[in-house]
C-alpha cells in the first residue's frame, strides 16, 4: 500500500495514473529535479474496459511503494470527447455552465450527464469578435465516477482526471515555462496502439489537437496482411524492425523488411498527411505562424521511415521526444519513455495547481 505523505515528502508529486495505452502505468515524479522515482504496470486483457483498467491498477497500486495517495488519472482517448468552439467571454462559473452545455448538445447527452471542461488555444480573433476560441474536452459523468470510484474504493484519492493529451503537453513542456517560450512553437506526433494524436504547443500550452485513427494496431493489421501471418506475429515483427532502428537488436531480414515497409507505407502517408493537414490549418488560424519542428513520440513513432515521411511531407524538421525531455527525466526513463510519456506528464502535475480539466468529476 501507498505510503502517508510525511512532511519530508513536500516535493514528491502526486501519483501519475495512465489508463491508456498497452496497459495502465503509474509513475511519480520528484518534482524540480522532474525525475521519475517509482513506477508500476498493471497486466491486463488487450480488450479490458476502463472500468477493468481501473480495478487492476487499482489492485497494482495497492502492492507499490508510493507516497502519498493522490492519483493523476490520465483517460484514453475513446472516453473522452473533444471538439472546438467559439464562445464569449464570461466569468469562471458561467464559462463552465456555458461550455458543460456546448458538451452536451455535442454529443447528444443530458446536460446532467456531461462532465466538461475546456482550454484556451489562445487563438487570434477578428476585429469585433468578441468569442474567444477553447478545446471542450467532455465524459459522461456516470462512467467517470464509476472509474474514479474503484480508486477511491481502494484507499486512493483521485484528485485530477485529465485527458492524456493534457500530459502529453505538460510533459513536454517542462523546459518551455516562462512567458517569453510562447514563440516556442512545435508539434507533437504521439503514435499510440490505437490512435494517434496530433498536438501543437505555444511554449507550454496547447494551442492545437487532433486525434487521428491511425496507430500501431492499423500498422500491424497491415503488416499481417501483407505477409499472410497472425496480427500477433506482425506485431513482434514491427517490434524487431523498431528494436533493430535503435540498435538493441540485429537487423531484420531484407525480404521481411522490405515487405513490412510496402505494407506500413499507406499507413505512414496518411498519418504524414493529416499532419500536414493539421499544420496548415494552426498555420492559418494563427497567421503564419509555423512550428519549428515536429517531435515523434509514443510507443510507435520509431516506425521506420516514418521522421522521413514526416519531414518531406511537413516540410519541417523531425525529432524524437528525448530530444524535449528534461536531462534527468531523460536519463531515468531511457528507452521505455515512448510508453511511460503519458504517466510521467502526469506525475509532474503540482498538488496546488488550480483546475485543468475534467477536475474534481467525481
Amino acid at each position: 500500500m501507498a505510503r502517508w505523505r510525511m512532511p519530508w515528502h513536500h516535493s514528491i508529486g502526486p501519483i501519475g495514473l495512465d489508463l491508456g495505452g498497452d496497459a495502465p502505468r503509474a509513475t511519480q515524479v520528484r518534482l524540480g529535479a522532474d525525475v521519475p522515482r517509482s513506477d508500476m504496470i498493471a497486466r491486463i486483457a488487450p480488450s479490458a474496459s476502463l472500468e477493468e483498467r481501473a480495478a487492476a491498477a487499482a489492485h497494482a497500486l495497492r502492492a507499490s511503494n508510493f507516497v502519498g495517495r493522490e492519483v493523476a488519472v490520465g483517460l484514453p482517448s475513446p472516453f473522452v470527447r473533444t471538439h472546438v468552439a467559439r464562445l464569449p467571454e464570461l466569468g469562471e462559473s458561467d464559462l463552465r455552465e456555458a461550455v458543460a452545455w456546448e458538451a452536451s448538445e455535442r454529443a447528444a447527452l443530458p446536460r446532467e450527464q456531461v462532465v466538461a471542461d475546456s482550454i484556451p488555444t489562445d487563438a487570434p480573433t477578428a476585429p469585433g469578435d468578441s468569442k474567444e476560441e477553447r478545446l471542450i474536452v467532455s465524459a459522461d459523468s456516470a462512467d467517470l465516477a464509476r472509474t474514479l470510484d474503484i480508486l477511491v474504493d481502494a484507499g486512493f484519492e483521485p484528485m485530477w482526471a485529465e485527458p492524456r493529451f493534457t500530459a502529453l503537453c505538460r510533459a513536454f513542456g517542462r523546459r518551455a515555462r516562462r512567458g517569453s517560450d510562447l514563440s516556442n512553437i512545435r508539434a507533437i506526433l504521439h503514435v499510440d496502439d490505437r490512435e494517434a494524436t496530433v498536438l501543437v504547443l505555444r511554449g507550454d500550452r496547447i494551442a492545437f489537437c487532433r486525434e487521428l485513427p491511425f496507430g500501431g494496431d492499423a500498422l500491424d493489421e497491415a503488416v499481417a496482411g501483407r505477409l499472410g501471418v497472425p496480427v500477433e506475429s506482425a506485431a513482434v515483427l514491427r517490434s524487431h524492425r523498431i528494436a533493430a532502428i535503435r540498435g538493441t537488436a540485429p537487423p531484420v531480414d531484407p525480404v521481411a523488411e522490405e515487405a513490412a515497409q510496402a505494407a506500413a507505407r499507406p499507413t505512414l502517408d496518411a498519418l504524414a498527411s493529416e499532419l500536414a493537414l493539421c499544420l496548415r490549418y494552426f498555420g492559418v488560424t494563427f497567421r503564419g505562424g509555423q512550428p519549428a519542428k515536429v517531435v515523434l513520440s509514443g510507443p510507435h513513432a520509431a516506425e521506420p521511415r516514418l521522421a522521413g515521411i514526416v519531414e518531406e511531407c511537413c516540410r519541417s524538421s523531425v525529432c524524437s521526444l528525448e530530444d524535449e525531455l528534461p536531462p534527468l527525466a531523460r536519463e531515468a526513463l531511457g528507452a521505455a519513455a515512448p510508453r511511460w510519456i503519458v504517466a510521467y506528464g502526469l506525475a509532474c502535475r503540482s498538488r496546488g495547481l488550480p483546475p485543468e480539466t475534467l477536475e474534481d468529476a467525481a
